[in-house]
């Protein structure tokens, strides 16, 4: 929360700071109409995952970004309809029940508990 209130209130100091939060910035970090691109995103998620030292920066993506919220929502127990509804996906959307599966595969796992 402290970053997006930051970045607001770095928008607000360049004009109006309602509206997209990810807006198109030029290569001179003036702020530009419209959203930034997906490519513009991955390109920014990279970067700083390289600048903080990430092992393997240079493959990450934002679809990190989307996919590991529901994915941690559900392994500490949220419902999948409020995960869906905070994600904006339909309750029965493929998507969203694919990011919860991968968790619920290890909570749900009939053999787990059991030692060898």
């Amino acid at each position: 929360m402290r970053v997006v209130r930051a970045w607001l209130d770095a928008l607000s100091e360049q004009g109006p700071a309602d509206g997209l939060l990810l807006r198109r910035i030029n290569r001179w970090g003036q702020l530009q109409d419209g959203r930034m691109s997906g490519a513009a995103v991955n390109e920014r998620i990279r970067r700083l995952a390289c600048a903080a030292g990430v092992p393997r920066a240079d493959t990450f993506t934002a679809h990190g970004l989307r996919a590991g919220g529901p994915t941690e929502a559900a392994k500490a127990g949220t419902p999948v309809a409020f995960i869906a509804e905070h994600g904006r996906w339909s309750p029965m959307s493929p998507q969203v029940h694919e990011y919860v599966r991968a968790v619920d595969c290890w909570r749900d796992n009939p053999m787990r508990g059991i030692g060898l």
